[in-house]
């Protein structure tokens, strides 16, 4: 996951896409590097539980569904 993200953020360096780089870290529940660029509507927080929920939702229907 370490390698996939610093790629990712190699690839946002310009600044367009940034945002993906803290969607990556908050769905990996990982830290941010430093202070984000991204203005999220409802505050990081809340939108790195959302984005961090979506995976484990994915993960726990994926393992039932066997």
């Amino acid at each position: 996951m370490t390698a996939t993200i610093a790629r990712l953020s190699d690839l946002t360096q310009s600044g367009d896409d940034a945002d993906y780089v803290d969607i990556a870290l908050f769905m990996a529940d990982l830290p941010l590097r430093g202070p984000s660029s991204a203005r999220w509507l409802e505050g990081e927080q809340p939108t790195r539980e959302r984005w961090h929920a979506l995976v484990t939702a994915r993960r726990d229907r994926l393992n039932t569904a066997r």
